[in-house]
């Protein structure tokens, strides 16, 4: 397979494989009765974002306000944001 035509960052995966992996995670969690709140931070997708949903993923955590946001427009409503929040900040975030 070539790739030559990609010219910029592109994210590669093989779906069936992610989708596994997410699976795989989301049973451990419910087998273990352990909370599972996957950091949505490398990924950035609604489309990979709704994978997780399938697998009865309720809560995730994104690393920036725009990222909460982002996800919250998804439909996503229990959204963790692993920062330091900026007092400067706190309209947006009483808006989420």
């Amino acid at each position: 397979m070539s790739f030559s035509h990609i010219t910029g960052p592109t994210l590669l995966l093989n779906t069936s494989t992610a989708k596994a992996n997410i699976r795989r995670m989301a049973e451990k969690c419910r087998k273990l009765g352990l909370g599972f709140n996957p950091h949505f931070k490398t990924h950035q997708s609604r489309e990979i974002g709704t994978w997780f949903k399938e697998e009865g993923v309720e809560r995730i955590t994104v690393s920036s306000i725009a990222m909460a946001e982002y996800f919250a427009d998804a439909g996503w409503s229990d959204i963790t944001l692993a920062f330091p929040v900026d007092i400067q900040q706190t309209g947006r975030l009483n808006k989420l």
